[in-house]
């Protein structure tokens, strides 16, 4: 699958979810929802039509929308506006918390299946005609020690071998559950990409069970929650940099998506890749929960006004509030999405 593609569909699973969170709890609630589409308009067709609700496929294919009867008109029969105000909060909750509940997944699919155990460092590949190959190291080994030195990470084990080149140096392997030792010089001189022993380093996978899989992806849905709300206050204490707390825009998130996957490729499992999901689906569940019109959240806040006060905001100005905010929201994207193009977001290599 090219980087492209899976930004296509990482990005529309995520859209879709929120729309998805919202469309369910409208009609568990009551609330009558005019169309659920694929893509945003302009419309290709109409897939079908079930339950009141006609199932759209549109020509921009990022993602999707939730037309809920009634949105900013109160008068609409078992329409959004005119619910209550559980009703209402339970629908415009909805969203991000599908959001959530993909991230979770995503990092328990991460942490019981492909997490690497960073305390192992894992022989990837032998270069054939190298020390290691000579020595009969294998692909799937793990490497115990290097010497004295027990190594515990890959950075532990480039400096020890590094330290002893041209040095005669016993190394320690652990080999379908059995321990040996080998012989190999490390190399002064060799190919910058081998080494000096010629080998890939990496972590083996470690085995988790379903708890403590979901006790790690509650924590880090929280960590990621936590960062989040934090980065404004961190900028203005001078602690965080502006390239911290930056906003990316398509182009960003394609970027790194296809970073995670060019490292994944390495290590041959999608590790990076499905936790960047996790990550991004937190960020969107988050960015939706702002308090500013038109977005989940700053239709919230209606609601909190109306809670509070005990008196509704006339429909007419909150829904020019929440046009102004479309269009302000509007004008913001294209302006990050223009940001990504002339000042690229800064990936590790």
């Amino acid at each position: 699958m090219s980087d492209f593609i899976l930004f296509i569909v990482v990005l529309g699973t995520l859209i879709i979810g929120h729309e998805l969170g919202h469309f369910f709890a409208a009609k568990i609630c009551g609330v009558k929802v005019e169309e659920f589409g694929i893509g945003y308009p302009p419309r290709i067709t109409t897939l079908f039509t079930a339950g009141g609700t006609k199932f759209t496929l549109n020509w921009i294919p990022f993602g999707g929308f939730n037309l809920p009867a009634g949105e900013n008109d109160p008068e609409v029969l078992d329409g959004l506006a005119g619910a209550s105000k559980r009703v209402r909060s339970a629908v415009l909750l909805a969203g991000p918390a599908a959001n959530i509940l993909i991230a979770f997944m995503a990092f328990l699919l991460a942490n019981k299946f492909i997490a690497p155990d960073f305390n192992r460092v894992l022989i990837m590949e032998v270069v054939r005609g190298t020390p290691a190959e000579e020595a009969n190291i294998l692909p799937g080994d793990i490497v115990l020690s290097v010497g004295e030195q027990q190594i515990t990470t890959t950075e532990s084990m480039v400096n020890v071998v590094t330290a002893r080149v041209g040095t005669s140096t016993q190394i320690g392997l652990e080999r379908d559950g059995n321990v040996l030792f080998v012989e190999l010089v490390p190399r002064t001189q060799h190919p910058p990409d081998q080494g000096p022993i010629g080998v890939t380093l990496g972590h083996p996978t470690k085995t988790t069970n379903w708890f403590e899989a979901a006790e790690l992806s509650l924590e880090s849905i929280y960590y990621q929650v936590n960062a989040i709300l934090r980065l404004p206050g961190r900028l203005l204490q001078g602690v965080a940099t502006p390239e911290e707390t930056r906003v990316t825009g398509l182009k960003g998130i394609h970027d790194m998506l296809a970073w995670a996957v060019s490292i994944d490729r390495s290590t041959q499992r999608p590790f990076l890749t499905i936790t960047l999901i996790g990550i991004i689906s937190t960020g969107l569940a988050i960015a939706n929960l702002l308090p500013f019109p038109a977005l989940d959240g700053g239709r919230m806040m209606f609601v909190l006004i109306e809670l509070i006060f005990k008196r509704r905001i006339s429909p007419r100005y909150e829904g020019l509030a929440h046009a102004i905010g479309f269009t302000l929201l509007l004008a913001f994207m294209i302006y990050i999405n223009f940001q990504d193009f002339i000042n690229p977001i800064i990936l590790p290599r």
